[in-house]
């Protein structure tokens, strides 16, 4: 019997290759307003799992300019991401195993991402896009940006998760793809596992020592048994 009675998992480059529509909606948003020189690829993949708006604040001259920028990136990444944002393949079977396993351990999502909100296009965060990939009602429990005050690689959203599960740190483990998942869960006292098959920089990965590496979806459950 695992020790693990919970699985935390991140979501882009986890979960769903948002990578795409995320660099071109930067990249939307940047444009006319920081140097065209800017290595928007670059930044993204070595910043991957902060949530946008601080990636830009560090970028930006001001907090009207980040504002300027964020408005137009979340508008042109909700817009791109019906056609642009797919699961990775073995996730959906990764899921529904852990629906599977006996004792079934509970199963939540921890994100840098905006969990639920609207703008002038309607609804738009995570559970938007989860329920479009037809993987929302395969979680327990899902902790957004806005969900609580500090932000990865800050413990905060996951001791949220751990309390609103009811479980100790021995018994969770953070499953994430980038260096800042695997930072979050060393902070929060959690066991970690690092996703390859989704990373954008897995040097940086690598180096800050996750617990447990996972080339493919399928390599969790042999963690679990």
């Amino acid at each position: 019997m695992s020790r693990f009675k919970a699985v935390l998992f991140d979501y882009d480059d986890t979960l769903a290759n948002t990578y795409s529509a995320r660099v071109k909606a930067a990249r939307k948003g940047a444009d006319g307003r920081l140097s065209s020189d800017l290595d928007m690829d670059k930044i993204m993949k070595e910043w991957a799992g902060r949530p946008q708006v601080e990636i830009f604040s560090d970028l930006a001259e001001d907090k009207e300019q980040v504002d300027s920028m964020m408005a137009d990136y979340v508008k042109w990444y909700w817009r791109m991401s019906p056609t642009e944002v797919s699961l990775f393949p073995g996730v959906m079977d990764m899921l529904q195993a852990l629906q599977e396993t006996r004792p079934r351990p509970a199963i939540a999502l921890v994100t840098s991402k905006v969990r639920l909100l609207e703008n002038e296009d309607g609804p738009y965060g995570a559970e938007v896009e989860m329920k479009r990939l037809g993987i929302l009602g395969l979680f327990d429990l899902i902790v957004g940006w806005e969900d609580v005050k500090e932000t990865k690689p800050l413990p905060g959203p996951i001791l949220f998760a751990m309390e609103r599960l009811g479980l100790n740190r021995d018994e969770v483990i953070m499953v994430g793809d980038s260096h800042i998942d695997i930072r979050t869960a060393k902070n929060a006292g959690v066991a970690s596992a690092g996703a390859t098959w989704g990373t954008l920089a897995k040097d940086l990965l690598l180096e800050v020592g996750p617990d447990y590496l996972l080339d493919s979806p399928s390599d969790l459950m042999s963690i679990l048994e």
